[in-house]
């Protein structure tokens, strides 16, 4: 998965239902927009996806999310009649900058983000994976520290979504806590990379293309979560491989970790 830096600046075009796309996201935990993408020959479905707001105070980022198709052609946002590269992009996390803080350019400038232009002339530009683990974390904190409308993570009611693997859509219902890269990260970083329900590894079974492979399941039971719960990678996470993570969720109240251990016992109890 890459991550790409888009731009918004309100001198060149009015985002008028700004606010009626915020209390959307609100509402129901995504908006999907269409913007333009420089970087046309590298993004992919599945991509994440940074919204910078710039030419005009406050600056810094108000959005993220995931993109959603290949780049196509569509007209111009000012109208004229030419075409550019765009893609859709399902938001998760937008701010209003009237009424709420942005991840200001100042906190961008610190340890090793300050090496990254911020301010680029064209969006979508390709944000080099250097830089993407100490950003995820600045915005994970920023999140978590602001009275954000639209964070992910204090509004559980509103947290399925479509899970992203290797660039490309499943259909596997996750929350946002496990997709989330930097809380994925965290996680896998304490947890390792192995199943910690059936012990898969995918490497060691796959090889290469199996390297760094797991989904994150979230231990918590959504319903049981408070609106001021700020989620802990290590704590509320487990690396779990896809098959056992389709049968946690084969039930409303999802199982346990423990159940879907015991279950596998008596299975291979039963076969002996």
């Amino acid at each position: 998965m890459k991550t790409f830096l888009f731009v918004w600046n309100p001198r060149k075009w009015d985002w008028t239902d700004l606010e009626e796309t915020v209390d959307l996201i609100e509402r129901t935990g995504c908006a999907e927009e269409k913007w333009s993408v420089v970087s046309h020959k590298k993004i992919q479905p599945g991509d994440r996806a940074f919204l910078m707001r710039l030419g005009v105070e406050p600056k810094g980022i108000m959005g993220s999310g995931y993109v959603t198709t290949k780049p196509f052609l569509s007209k111009h946002w000012s109208g004229e009649d030419r075409l550019v590269h765009k893609v859709m992009i399902d938001f998760e996390v937008l701010i209003n900058p009237i009424s709420e803080p942005l991840l200001s350019l100042d906190l961008l400038k610190q340890g090793d983000l300050v090496k990254f232009n911020w301010t680029p002339q064209a969006s979508g530009i390709e944000i080099q994976p250097e830089f993407v683990d100490e950003l995820e974390a600045v915005w994970f904190d920023f999140l978590n520290s602001q009275n954000i409308r639209s964070n992910p993570f204090t509004e559980p009611d509103k947290v399925f979504q479509k899970e992203y693997t290797e660039g490309l859509p499943n259909d596997v219902i996750v929350t946002r806590y496990e997709r989330n890269p930097h809380a994925r990260k965290v996680c896998i970083d304490h947890y390792g990379l192995t199943c910690v329900v059936c012990g898969m590894n995918f490497q060691q079974v796959y090889g290469e293309i199996g390297k760094d492979f797991i989904h994150v399941h979230h231990l918590r039971q959504i319903a049981k979560i408070g609106k001021e719960y700020s989620v802990d990678p290590i704590n509320d996470l487990r690396p779990v491989c896809p098959n056992c993570h389709a049968m946690i969720h084969r039930r409303i109240e999802p199982y346990t970790i423990e159940e879907i251990k015991e279950r596998i016992k008596t299975s291979i109890l039963k076969t002996d």
